[in-house]
């Protein structure tokens, strides 16, 4: 242990001043380093906010160029009606054509190119002549547009063939199970499950309705007699002084009585119904309750903007009554009701007050209303409606990947346009931005 004691300080002893040494020469450097540090550094900082506030100028003059341009070259593109229609579809306008922008002493020359991107057109400016605004490459390629900057729209295209077909129609729907708000401008069945069904895979191009009138009727029928007695009453429930005798095949029923709470006096020719009574309310923008008809009690919704108040109930009430005609002497004798005169010549005599209407037939595609039944036959008529589907089914994409328009064209041999025209294809078009 004390051999190796001696030989370590026998090291230190040797190399001690080589450490002093070179100690002193690392803090002499390090004191230059700092003062550069000191200079340099701000200077360095000084030149990138400068250079940052001369590129902000220059980037919100040139803006300011380009959308004053912009607005000559929109004005003259829909005049000459220039705007491209087919996405990814672009068209050049010169300045020359267009107005004379002076900046900084300079015309400013050059084109104007708008592309169709989607929905909107966006304007990439080669200025010449235009000092610093003056376009001279487009280089980074990025994926979002910065409508501050002026970008060159790169078109990249690949294609799907596809096979149009229709499917079957629907059945006709009548006009209330229509919507009255149109869907892609067509007015849709209220219940979409109506339309006719297509594969998942589909895509929609167009749903066709076609219209047509329907017609429904119903007819009057009176109660036909025998017997010309007219010793006849009025209809009553009771039996009317003077009248003797009922004739049952008379009878008819009043309407509903109001719902009222107070039980209704009990007859034999009377019918009684019951139902819970509630009092309605609705709040108003506020909050503040508001009741309808002052808290009255009623069995039915009165409208859809109200709540029932389950805390407070009554039963209420409501009837009706049977009613005959009382007559003196030998019956009429009455037939069945029919809308003419029965075949029997018996039944020659019509009872006015003793109508009735059928229920209305189902709607068929011609008229049933003639000069020998108009006389007792209503009929209305109710447009419907049916429905077919055009859609489209996609293969995979073609092409492995996006080309761009110019190599896209060349690839197929064909132009934007006449794959745009070609029903058999259906074009994905993405966009890039170079600036």
């Amino acid at each position: 242990m004390d051999n190796i004691k001696e030989i370590v300080n026998k090291v230190v002893e040797v190399f001690q001043p080589n450490f002093s040494k070179v100690s002193k020469e690392f803090n002499g450097a390090k004191q230059v380093l700092i003062k550069v540090f000191v200079i340099v550094v701000p200077i360095i900082i000084l030149i990138i906010i400068v250079n940052l506030i001369i590129t902000g100028i220059r980037n919100g003059n040139c803006y300011e160029i380009r959308k004053e341009l912009s607005d000559y070259v929109d004005s003259y593109a829909m005049s000459n009606n220039l705007y491209p229609t087919i996405n990814g579809d672009s068209v050049s306008i010169d300045l020359d054509s267009v107005k004379k922008v002076t900046f900084n002493d300079q015309v400013c020359r050059g084109s104007v190119k708008i592309t169709k991107v989607n929905d909107e057109y966006i304007k990439t400016f080669y200025l010449e002549d235009c000092s610093y605004c003056s376009v001279k490459e487009f280089k980074k390629e990025k994926n979002k547009y910065d409508e501050k900057l002026n970008a060159e729209v790169v078109v990249y295209i690949n294609y799907y063939n596809v096979t149009n077909n229709n499917s079957r129609w629907s059945d006709y729907i009548p006009f209330e199970d229509i919507s009255t708000e149109e869907t892609d401008g067509v007015l849709l069945p209220l219940n979409e499950d109506n339309l006719p069904e297509i594969s998942e895979e589909a895509i929609i191009t167009e749903i066709i309705k076609e219209d047509k009138v329907f017609y429904t009727y119903r007819d009057k029928r009176w109660l036909w007699y025998k017997n010309d007695n007219d010793d006849y009453s009025d209809f009553s429930s009771e039996q009317p002084e003077g009248y003797s005798l009922k004739d049952t095949r008379t009878e008819i029923r009043t309407d509903y009585s109001e719902w009222s709470i107070d039980y209704p006096e009990e007859k034999e020719y009377r019918y009684i119904f019951n139902r819970t009574g509630y009092r309605w309310y609705k709040e108003d923008e506020d909050g503040n309750i508001i009741w309808w008809n002052n808290g009255e009690y009623y069995p039915e919704e009165p409208g859809e903007e109200f709540y029932r108040d389950r805390d407070s109930t009554v039963t209420m009430y409501r009837y009706y009554d049977l009613m005959w005609r009382w007559y003196n002497g030998e019956a009429r004798g009455y037939d069945s009701r029919e809308s003419s005169e029965p075949r029997s010549s018996a039944y020659k005599y019509r009872d006015e007050a003793l109508s009735s209407y059928t229920d209305w037939s189902s709607y068929r595609t011609t008229s049933s209303l003639n000069s020998n039944n108009s006389w007792y036959r209503e009929e209305k008529t109710n447009v419907h409606s049916r429905y077919m589907i055009k859609y489209k089914i996609r293969s995979f994409l073609v092409l492995d990947e996006p080309l761009e328009r110019s190599e896209f064209e060349s690839t197929v041999g064909r132009t934007l346009e006449e794959m745009y025209e070609d029903e058999t294809i259906d074009l994905e078009i993405t966009f890039k931005y170079k600036y």
